[in-house]
């Protein structure tokens, strides 16, 4: 072995121990922790959209390292998200009271037409509709 072939090793070995010796796992746990928060900050809000700005503030981190995490962690965006979480209460509201209007004004959408349009790209079919095979079922 040459010279520059002992040197190139003792440099893998070394950025190989620096490696282990970083917080990696910690840092992952971290961006679960935080994560999990938002998670929860979307989910007690769903009648409202919250602002970026609000959710990164509570986390203490800058909206863009926010939204790269999240989607990191996810697959997706946080406002998709939020979205898909509102959906899935609304499907809820539905089941439980049968009432397609309550859930438009307890969810926050801005009528029918818009809890329709956001129910059909989550769920093939309209909340409308669902209800109707809901009612067909029972």
């Amino acid at each position: 072995m040459n010279i520059a072939s002992l040197l190139c090793s003792e440099l893998l070995l070394s950025l190989t121990a620096s490696l282990v010796e970083t917080d990696f796992f910690t840092d992952c746990a971290k961006d679960n922790t935080f994560i999990e928060k938002a998670k929860d900050l979307l989910h007690g809000n769903l009648k409202n959209v919250l602002r970026l700005d609000e959710i990164s503030g509570k986390l203490g981190i800058s909206k863009y390292q926010f939204i790269r995490s999240f989607k990191a962690q996810t697959g997706i965006s946080p406002y998709q998200y939020f979205l898909n979480s509102k959906i899935e209460h609304a499907k809820q509201l539905i089941e439980k009271t049968g009432d397609i209007y309550e859930v438009v004004a307890e969810c926050g959408f801005v009528d029918l037409t818009h809890l329709n349009k956001h129910f059909k790209s989550v769920y093939g079919i309209t909340a409308f509709e669902y209800l109707s095979h809901i009612n067909r079922g029972a």
